[in-house]
């Protein structure tokens, strides 16, 4: 009996992790014919999906085709009570059947486990089977053990779809929160230019300086939507694809940084911020010029953007481990604490307003993300008493 238990309880462990159902119920029949020394053995599992008993699984040798169990038949009895059913001899049962010519004895065992019934395993004799205690002990133990490692199992499956569902229903929410976005952001560049040429249509015919300044207008909007779908292209573009397109080259960060610097020195003395450069090495890596300046670029756009009047944007680099790091640091409104996870995003505003100054196009920040990633690299934040600070961590030689 010990030895019978032992290979048991040993298949019980080894099929705890398993996810296919028929291979658990295979490794279960097979432990059965041995301990309870049948001759051959099949399963009947009742789906919930469409209330039907199921031939899940059947040994080689079975010499007959089972037929599916009857309402009152001995597999339905033995499922709802939850009792196992031991019959001695097959000719002794109300039951005509052509299978007797094949079997002397059988023993029907559940599957079920704190209540929840899955099926029936059925194990089969040729010669006439007495069923002592120890078969019978073994029955009850083979039954309770085959129903708590398919209860694990469909349990595990039932937390994965849960988890697939949330996933899904999350990525879904990101689409369509991302497209009323896309939405709202092309439609202000666009109601412009309808009303400019709305507007030139009435003046036809008047002063040349009035049709000027429509058309400036126009030309502005115009430059503003293409900016708008051309950062979309790049953030919705697979990284993949466009890793193949990146020139890499040798990128002074210290002239980058300057040259960025001094591009952004008349906006930033608008509301008289100060851009501090702090004394940066002479270190180069390898990467993309043009899309290291867009995500530059779009880091001190963002601290003069968010800076307070007669703040200041505090900008440095330094190496490390073959790792370069790009800090900017400012003294202006700060990002508050719940908006901190979701500043990546596309189209995400922490002051939530959706106003637009006319030139941003809400996509900076996610920008900078994928500019970072695509090299290799990684952006973080980190809110300050007074402030943010962005840094940027950049492979030496980016790995294309």
């Amino acid at each position: 009996m010990i030895k019978r238990l032992t290979l048991l309880n040993e298949t019980i462990l080894d099929y705890l992790n398993q996810k296919n159902e028929v291979k658990i119920i295979k490794a279960f029949t097979n432990v059965g014919i041995k301990i309870l020394d049948a001759d051959f053995a099949f399963v009947w599992l009742k789906q919930n999906v469409d209330k039907k008993w199921h031939l899940v699984y059947k040994t080689p040798n079975l010499p007959f085709e089972p037929y599916e169990p009857r309402r009152t038949g001995v597999n339905n009895k033995v499922i709802h009570s939850g009792k196992i059913e031991f019959v001695k001899n097959f000719k002794d049962t109300p039951y005509n059947s052509y299978v007797d010519k094949y079997m002397k004895s059988f023993v029907i065992v559940p599957i079920s486990f704190k209540g929840k019934a899955y099926g029936t395993m059925v194990f089969c004799y040729k010669k006439q089977e007495d069923f002592s205690e120890e078969k019978k002990i073994l029955s009850t133990f083979l039954g309770n053990g085959i129903a708590q490692v398919i209860s694990i199992q469909q349990s595990q499956e039932r937390t994965e779809r849960l988890k697939t569902t949330a996933t899904l229903l999350s990525q879904e929410k990101l689409k369509t929160d991302f497209l009323a976005n896309a939405t709202h952001e092309l439609r202000t560049p666009v109601a412009i230019i309808k009303g400019n040429v709305d507007l030139g249509l009435l003046r036809k015919g008047k002063k040349v300086k009035s049709a000027n300044s429509v058309l400036r207008a126009i030309d502005h909007e115009t430059k503003h939507l293409a900016q708008i779908l051309s950062d979309l292209t790049l953030i919705t573009s697979r990284k993949a694809d466009l890793k193949n397109k990146l020139v890499i080259e040798d990128v002074n960060i210290k002239n980058l940084i300057s040259e960025e610097v001094e591009r952004f020195k008349v906006i930033a003395s608008e509301k008289n911020i100060s851009i501090i450069q702090s004394k940066i090495p002479p270190i180069s890596l390898k990467g993309d010029k043009a899309y290291l300046e867009k995500m530059l670029a779009n880091l001190i756009k963002n601290s003069i953007t968010y800076g307070n009047i007669n703040g200041h944007t505090r900008i440095s680099a330094s190496v490390s481990k073959k790792k370069i790091e790009i800090c900017i640091e400012d003294d202006g409104i700060g990002i508050p604490a719940e908006d901190i996870p979701h500043i990546f995003e596309r189209f995400y505003r922490a002051d939530k307003s959706h106003k637009s100054d006319g030139e941003s196009t809400g996509l900076g920040l996610a920008i900078v993300k994928w500019v970072a990633e695509i090299h290799g690299g990684s952006v973080s934040v980190k809110k300050l008493p007074k402030g943010t600070f962005f840094k940027v961590v950049l492979p030496v030689k980016t790995k294309v």
